[in-house]
């Protein structure tokens, strides 16, 4: 009976003192208490209290493909930005019982994103404009985003989440995972 009680009050004390960050990158939404704003921007509470209005929550993503790069007799890693975003988030500002602010966010009202083309045969290479790119190979794929608060120009990264996968998996449909050339000029 002693041991039942004793967890019952270990899971409610879990409960009453939530995690300094919590984030759903699905839904855009979360948490993130004052004492991490204060500690990633090295304020006191007086400070985050007087700036907490003006504080931007926003989350990051991208998908970063490494590629070997062929040139000549030489392999080179070439990292390719293939997507790139960022979802601006809306939060809300909330008072604790012991005096402190935390944010609630409450979602993305507006992002952006970007594509790149990844780099070809006949394309220079890396660090060697004189040479170009016989045979390109997909050495791995990292995905990932980042949960971010701004105060001005400062900006500070409060949460990263990251995989990655080799490149020998299935590639996806009309994306090639190797590609050779014999001429300095692709396609031609």
């Amino acid at each position: 009976m002693y041991s039942c009680c004793l967890a019952l009050l270990a899971v409610a004390g879990v409960a009453l003192h939530p995690a300094p960050v919590r984030y759903d990158p699905e839904t855009k939404t979360g948490y993130v208490a004052g004492g991490e704003i204060r500690k990633a921007f090295g304020w006191s509470a007086a400070v985050l209290a007087s700036k907490a209005a003006g504080i931007k929550f926003d989350h990051q993503f991208w998908t970063d493909d490494t590629y070997t790069a062929t040139c000549g007799r030489e392999v080179r890693p070439v990292v390719h930005h293939r997507e790139f975003g960022r979802y601006d988030l809306s939060d809300e500002i909330a008072h604790t019982g012991q005096g402190d602010l935390d944010f609630r966010i409450t979602g993305a009202p507006t992002g952006i994103s970007g594509t790149t083309s990844p780099p070809q045969p006949g394309d220079p290479c890396p660090d060697r404009p004189d040479a170009t790119i016989t045979r390109i190979r997909l050495a791995s794929t990292t995905t990932g985003w980042s949960l971010n608060a701004t105060s001005g120009a400062v900006h500070r990264r409060l949460l990263t989440r990251h995989t990655t996968e080799p490149g020998n998996s299935p590639a996806p449909p009309g994306q090639q995972r190797e590609s050779r050339t014999s001429s300095p000029i692709a396609g031609i």
